[in-house]
Parts: C-alpha cells; structure tokens; sequence
C-alpha cells in the first residue's frame, strides 16, 4: 500500500481558490473543503475518460471530481446529509435528508479534448424530486421499475412512487413486521440485471435497537435477497455490495477492507486493507474507488478494528488495482470532509456539472 504521507505526487489545493467554487453564501469557513490527490490518481482519472461523484453527507457535500491538464479539480454542490448516488446513462440519483432527488445531463461540446477549468462536456439538472420524509434512505440504484433503495428506518429495500413515500419490495428473512424503526442498519444495496439482488445489514435482528446493542464487530450479513437468505456472516459493518467480474465486492467497513465474495463458493476473500472506514464503492475495469471515513471515538460507528490497524485514518477516495490487490492512488479530504458515503464513477464526462434548484 502506498504512503499516502509520502506521496511524490501529491498536490494540494483549497478548492475556494479555483473558478469551480460558488461564490460565497455565508457558510463558515470551516464548510470549504481542501482535498489532496495523491499517487496514481490524476493519471488514472484522465485515462479513464470519466470523472467522479462523492458525496460527504456529514459536512452536506457532493463533490465532483475531474482531471484536467494532470491536475485534480473539483466542483462542490450542498445537500441536506447526501448519501447514496446512482448513475445509469444520462441520469443521476441522489439520496438527501427528506428526498430523493433524479437529475439528467444535457452535453455541452467543447472545443478541446480534455475541457479547460470552468467548462463542462456535460450538465446534470433537476427532473424529479421524490418526497419520502425521514426514511434513512442509504444506498440508491436504478432498476428495472425506476429507483431503488435501502429504507434503512424501515429494514428493506423500496422503491420510489410518486403516490407513496416508497413502496415496499423486499425484507429480511428474520424481519417479521414492518415498523418504522432501524432494527438491523439494513445500509447496502446490490443489483444485478435490473433488480435487487445483495442487501448488507449490521446484524440479524428484529427487536427494537437491536443493531446498537448487538456486537457489530462480528454480526455483520451478506444477505442474498433473491434467496431471501443470509449467505455471508461474521462481517464488520458491512457496506456497498457491488456485482463485477462474477464476484460480489463489499466493504468490510470496520475493518477498513475491501473483500469479494464468490456465490458459487460462498468464498470470501480480503482484497485491500486501506486506511479508513470503507463505505462506498464502484468498480471500473480493474480498478475499484472505495470510500474512506474517519469515524470519531465513542461514535455509534467507531470501528476499533480498523483504528488498532493504521495509525492515521484518512478520509477520501482510495484507487484500489484490483489485480495486485493494492492502493495506488488516493483523494484525500484534508479539510471540510471527515466521512465519505458513496463514490461512483461518471463514464464518458470528464467535466461534470450539476445545477440545484
């Protein structure tokens, strides 16, 4: 794993100094976000032909992240506690506080190859906004019957409606009712073909509060949702149940790791341990983006193991080479940022922009 420390790459730059940033609203200073690439990044990002969405639900933050002329240059947009995004073509999803909120791009040509500072190849706006109150609503896909997501207040996976808050298609086993009460942190959402098909909880359990009193550190389910079973136990606050390469990838969150699980062997293996509490992911080609969080001492998701592990706990996106199975590049948020929720990669816009109503 690279010293991210260390780093001969490593550029830093407050993101109120670059045209990208809005003009100031009366936010306080401590709202602007700094941030640090580091390693193989920059180089990796302009490569790909794409670019970045981050959301930091804590500071209220998405981040959109591209590479420009060897350079990591970002815009930043406010939302009330963002959390889980999703991507299909030209649209975009976002998970807020009390809402769901849809937006499509509209493509901007540009004169250049790889768009100067300030110009956007393309624009996402507003098209829908789904009201469904105070849901908890973490991670979000589109499927084949409109958006996706896990109710995490509800222990299930819903879909938005225009006529409901959200509609119910999918419990645990081991939940026996529906109630308005997180009882198992149901948090990740996997599809596969449309439709939902891994689910991530802390724990398997039914009984009011039951995820804050159990053992976190080793309850931890995979949850097979077309099997309507848990295929996967002893995890530590698992996250962001991803299908690539015929393998499911996860976070094992409080580890601070990256893991793949195999279904036709219900074979778990680590492939990465980094620096911070994994939450969020995407898989691009051989390379993943996984989230990294620093979690506070004495926080209901303080994860000891993974603090006994690193010294220093870092918060970003960490560019995992899956082949070798280690970290070679890193967006560290070194002001403005402590917790990341979810990282997904936008393909073909190396330029993104987002305009909020």
């Amino acid at each position: 794993m690279i010293s991210l420390s260390d780093s001969p790459l490593s550029n830093e730059f407050s993101m109120g100094q670059t045209r990208d940033q809005p003009q100031p609203t009366g936010n306080s200073r401590g709202s602007r976000l700094r941030c640090r690439a580091h390693g193989e990044l920059a180089t990796w990002l302009a490569a790909s032909g794409g670019s970045l969405a981050i959301t930091t639900y804590t500071s209220g933050k998405l981040v959109l992240v591209s590479s420009v002329d060897g350079k990591i240059r970002y815009r930043q947009r406010h939302f009330p506690r963002p959390m889980g995004i999703a991507i299909q073509k030209d649209r975009l999803a976002i998970a807020t506080r009390t809402k769901i909120l849809q937006f499509q791009s509209t493509s901007q040509n540009t004169s250049e190859d790889t768009p100067r500072l300030g110009i956007s190849d393309a624009c996402f706006t507003q098209r829908r906004e789904s009201e469904t109150g105070k849901l908890n609503a973490h991670e979000l896909a589109f499927g084949r019957r409109g958006v996706y997501f896990a109710n995490t207040r509800f222990n299930c996976i819903a879909r938005v409606s225009r006529e409901k808050k959200f509609v119910l298609v999918w419990q645990p086993p081991f939940m026996k009712e529906m109630v308005g009460q997180d009882r198992c942190h149901l948090n990740g959402l996997g599809m596969l073909e449309g439709r939902p098909a891994m689910a991530t909880a802390f724990c398997e359990t039914a009984h009011p509060g039951g995820w804050r009193e159990e053992d976190r550190f080793t309850k931890g389910v995979l949850i097979d949702v077309r099997q309507n079973r848990v295929v996967l136990r002893g995890l530590c606050m698992p996250h962001s149940p991803r299908w690539h390469g015929g393998l499911w990838w996860l976070c094992n969150s409080g580890h601070g790791t990256l893991v793949t699980f195999d279904p036709s062997t219900n074979n778990c293996q680590e492939v990465c341990s980094l620096p911070g509490f994994t939450r969020g992911l995407c898989l691009v080609d051989n390379f993943a983006l996984v989230g990294l969080s620093k979690i506070r001492h004495k926080h209901i998701l303080d994860a000891p193991p993974v603090r006994k592990k690193h010294g220093r706990l870092f918060a970003g996106v960490a560019l995992v080479d899956t082949k070798r199975g280690r970290q070679v590049g890193a967006l560290e948020f070194t002001q403005g940022g402590r917790e990341v929720f979810d990282v997904v990669f936008l393909p073909g816009i190396r330029r993104p922009n987002l305009v909020v109503n």
